[in-house]
């Protein structure tokens, strides 16, 4: 059953178990239907160019003492995590060593519920056959080095371009980047598991559509995807 939202009638909202035949996650309805078609669309897109795709999702989140940003932090973010996966293999290509393109494609949504600031929720969709890990985060005090280190690694690029956005120095923003568990979803588009596998990632991110947390009427976006 699908409905106008009351706060914005040019949004359809979805209180089913599943949508276009697709399972949602149950707990978390109403979902908004257009949300759920521009994920669809974005996972279409991925896989569509990069027949094996790595999909890692994650959370952003903001110091409760930082101002609050403007809207243009989460596209700040991206920019800087395609600069440097850009970075990564132009280092691999210098180096001799084999470079699959990359092109970065995601879907967020900014949510605020009980806390001061409001927080992302993100799935990045890259090539499977460049990166099919998140990799270790393993912390030894020494700044310099862990960003160093960190750079060499999907999860250390993504905390990186996470303190550039916000301007933060790696000391400070480092921990500001949560990996829930079970976060990373390798499609194959020649696999026999494909289908269970892209299911499962739909189920997954259809959170980030649920309408509940999301705030309306202040010009600010409160859901996005890469447009590629």
């Amino acid at each position: 059953m699908a409905t106008r939202h009351p706060h914005n009638p040019n949004l359809t909202l979805v209180e089913d178990t599943e949508w276009n035949g697709l399972p949602l996650l149950p707990k978390h309805s109403p979902y908004i239907e257009q949300y759920l078609e521009r994920t669809l669309e974005t996972m279409k897109k991925a896989v569509d160019r990069y027949r094996r795709t790595t999909a890692i999702r994650f959370d952003l989140r903001i110091p409760v003492d930082f101002p609050e940003p403007d809207s243009s932090v989460i596209s700040s973010f991206f920019e800087s995590l395609q600069a440097k996966i850009n970075a990564h293999q132009l280092r691999k290509a210098r180096q001799g060593q084999r470079v699959h393109s990359c092109e970065l494609r995601y879907v967020w949504a900014r949510e605020q519920n009980r806390s001061r600031h409001r927080h992302y929720h993100c799935c990045i969709l890259l090539n499977g056959d460049a990166y099919r890990y998140l990799g270790a985060f393993s912390p030894n005090g020494h700044p310099e080095e862990e960003e160093r280190i960190a750079a060499e690694n999907m999860s250390g690029r993504i905390r990186s371009a996470w303190c550039s956005a916000l301007r933060l120095p790696w000391a400070e923003g480092k921990g500001l980047v949560h990996f829930p568990s079970n976060g990373t979803y390798y499609i194959d588009a020649n696999s026999m598991t494909i289908l269970d596998r892209y299911v499962d990632l739909f189920r997954r991110l259809s959170y980030f559509a649920k309408a509940e947390t999301k705030r309306y009427g202040d010009g600010s976006n409160s859901f996005g995807c890469s447009r590629r």
